[in-house]
């Protein structure tokens, strides 16, 4: 069935909304639903498939007419160890060519509008399929589509599979592309760098598993039905949501905590049960940190789920739902569990509700959500040992952000096709730390109160909005009055690095022919990166005096000279650590007085092997 209102009613009825008094003031406006679901799916736990049929409701919000619908058939990623996804991934062989690790997704039959079947129509190319129509969908038309499938499931080892009893079910179900205001669809295969982008809507979901098992999943649970053969359906609803993950275990244990009104639950493995209070813990602050400084959580639920996503362990956001395996280090000593899920659950306003496109432009949603993770480290840690307090070596968040962006900074900018990286190390350093640190070095410069109020305004201006990167650029101008654009095109578009140098400093006596006058000094500092950025100089001298000087940044060097009454002692660039993106603090500052350089560049060297253990313990 199809339905069909005049673009221009529903422009009327748009406008008429937001002229009602207090309209604009509603915390959280629904989304627009473009796709709606209606899935009914059965787990075979022998058989390691999924049986599911699902109405699919969809509108055509474009400009244009659409005469082809384009979906995703996720779960064809894992059918060969030649598909795009099997090739970028370089996994070990024994994932690309094992049988236990190849899943698809068969659709067995399509209809459509009032039951027109297109079955055997459709063209299938890898994840994507397109659906031709026999006459085009017009602009706010709406149409039903009606799939029958069955989905193989790998051993589970990306986001979607099952390990023993346990069952990680995401990127599932046969799910509507984007299509664009242009009428041009946003459909591109599942890569392996990818994630992934969708329109809001409402998900009815009834999910059948064995009687024992229990079930985690986006959304409210609404029913619970047992049925005849020893199975038991639980049924979820979900609005204002752009996809659909569930979890399933005979195993879990369930422990819950209200906080503002929404319920949190923690759905454990028995052998984590003592972890249950510090996992509900770290939830409760990152809902309520993240409220006050970005905006209203829009949803009543929200769901951890302790269950592995990949052959890493790993944790993954969905709408209303994370996975966060609790960690066996001493939280005391490696605060993993919390980095991890201040992380995730950042997700739940950049990729939820914010939800920009993360084939085209990751960094808006792993940028934010990393620096997101970091103030609440801060917030709740302290800025000094917030990660890693172990024998005296304290380590903070923004280390390992600032360590991960080193191990590639110049191979790809952030805005950039995901699978368009070099590889997953320049996707992790750039997509998530150098945009992490250019959020850091916004806040150093402008101030906490103007970026806490940047980033409140922008969750607010964009929720369910799907925004680009020149969203956020214009709006930055337009709400803090401060032009960042030349760093924006240098840092998000650019691969320069940001490095500045002192380079030398010396003092000459000054003599006159009466007396002995002061000094001449001489500051020599040098940008030897690309990035341009106005930089702080602090110098002091050998009587006490501090001056501090500003200089832009722009040429290659500059020299400040200046009589002064005593000898310079030292001299530093960027003495507030203002600027995050610096590569090399270490040739920030220079002094006259003599340093222990053997002890020094051994202990450097220590920390950097700590760091390098404790990234390589947090990036699965």
């Amino acid at each position: 069935m199809r339905l069909l209102l005049p673009s221009w009613l529903l422009v009327f009825i748009h406008t008429f909304i937001l002229t009602i008094p207090g309209f604009c003031q509603v915390e959280t406006p629904p989304a627009a639903c473009v796709a709606n679901y209606r899935i009914e799916v059965k787990l075979d736990t022998l058989g390691k498939k999924l049986q599911g049929y699902e109405t699919i409701t969809f509108v055509n919000t474009s400009a244009k007419p659409a005469d082809t619908l384009f979906l995703h058939l996720y779960p064809n990623a894992f059918q060969s160890d030649s598909t795009i996804f099997m090739k970028e991934s370089l996994l070990p062989e024994r994932f690309r060519r094992g049988k236990e690790y190849k899943g698809s997704i068969n659709i067995k039959q399509v209809e459509i509008g009032s039951g027109f079947d297109l079955t055997g129509c459709w063209i299938i190319d890898e994840t994507i399929m397109k659906l031709p129509l026999s006459q085009p969908l017009s602009p706010a038309e709406s149409v039903k589509i009606k799939i029958d499938f069955t989905v193989n499931l790998p051993q589970i080892f990306m986001r979607m599979g099952y390990s023993g009893k346990d069952y990680m079910i995401g990127q599932w179900f046969p799910k509507m592309a984007v299509l664009q205001n242009d009428g041009k669809w946003n459909a591109h295969q599942y890569h392996f760098n990818s994630e992934f982008f969708a329109d809001f809507g409402k998900y009815d979901v009834d999910i059948t598993v064995p009687a024992n098992y229990l079930i985690g999943a986006t959304g409210y649970l609404t029913e619970k039905r047992g049925n005849q053969d020893s199975t038991v359906t639980f049924v979820f609803q979900a609005e204002d949501v752009h996809d659909f993950v569930w979890v399933a275990s005979p195993d879990y244990l369930i422990s819950k905590r209200t906080v503002d009104g929404i319920e949190i639950d923690f759905l454990y493995k028995p052998e984590h049960a003592k972890a249950a209070s510090r996992i509900l813990d770290a939830a409760e602050f990152a809902l309520r940190y993240y409220d006050s400084s970005f905006g209203k959580y829009p949803y009543r639920k929200f769901t951890i789920a302790d269950i592995r996503i990949g052959w890493g362990g790993g944790a993954m956001e969905y709408p209303m739902l994370v996975t966060c395996v609790p960690s066996d280090f001493p939280p005391d000593i490696i605060r993993l569990d919390a980095m991890v899920l201040f992380h995730e659950i950042a997700h739940q306003w950049w990729y939820g509700v914010v939800a920009s496109n993360e084939f085209e432009e990751a960094w808006l949603d792993e940028g934010f959500a990393t620096y997101s993770e970091s103030k609440a480290m801060e917030e709740k840690f302290g800025t000094k040992a917030n990660l890693v307090d172990l024998w005296g070596i304290n380590i903070n968040d923004e280390n390992i952000n600032k360590l991960t962006y080193l191990l590639d900074p110049q191979s790809d900018p952030p805005v950039k096709n995901s699978w368009e990286f070099m590889d997953y190390l320049s996707y992790r350093a750039n997509v998530y730390s150098k945009a992490s640190l250019l959020l850091q070095t916004m806040g150093n410069y402008m101030g906490k109160e103007k970026m806490d109020e940047l980033l409140k305004g922008y969750f607010q201006r964009y929720r369910f909005k799907h925004p680009r990167t020149r969203d956020f650029t214009r709006l930055v101008l337009e709400m803090t009055g401060e032009d960042f654009d030349p760093v924006f095109e240098q840092v998000l578009f650019g691969t320069g690095l940001c490095d500045y140098e002192v380079a030398s400093i010396r003092s000459e006596p000054v003599k006159s022919d009466s007396t002995q006058g002061g000094f001449q000094t001489e500051v020599l500092l040098k940008r030897l990166g690309e990035v341009v950025i106005p930089v702080d100089i602090s110098m002091e001298f050998a009587s006490g005096e501090k001056i501090k000087q500003t200089w832009d940044g722009k040429e290659r060097w500059h020299r400040i000279e200046m009589e002064t009454d005593s000898k310079i002692k030292s001299a530093i660039i960027d003495p507030d650590d203002k600027i995050a993106l610096e590569v090399n603090i270490n040739n920030n500052s220079l002094t006259t007085e003599a340093e222990d350089s053997a002890v020094l560049k051994l202990f450097t060297q220590c920390f950097f092997g700590l760091e390098t253990f404790v990234h390589c313990i947090t990036s699965f």
